[in-house]
């Protein structure tokens, strides 16, 4: 099963999703923290950005949400 890694831009051409599953990220790790090497920052979101998120109607959240439900279904 593939899982969410961090893979710095010049190595994008040499790996595929297939490299990083759930047997095979604690190897590629070691003692590093790729997390850590290769994310920038954290920035704060401006407070009106974040308002404006909250605004957002649930409703809308769920459409948005059955939506992609029903695409990866339909794929599958």
């Amino acid at each position: 099963m593939p899982v969410s890694f961090p893979v710095a831009w010049e190595d994008l051409d040499n790996v595929s999703p297939a490299d990083f599953t759930v047997h095979t990220a604690a190897g590629l790790l070691g003692e590093r923290d790729p997390w850590v090497e290769l994310m920038q920052e954290p920035q704060e979101l401006p407070a009106d950005l974040v308002e404006e998120g909250h605004t957002i109607p649930v409703a809308r959240v769920q459409a948005m949400h059955e939506g992609k439900r029903r695409a990866r279904a339909r794929r599958t």
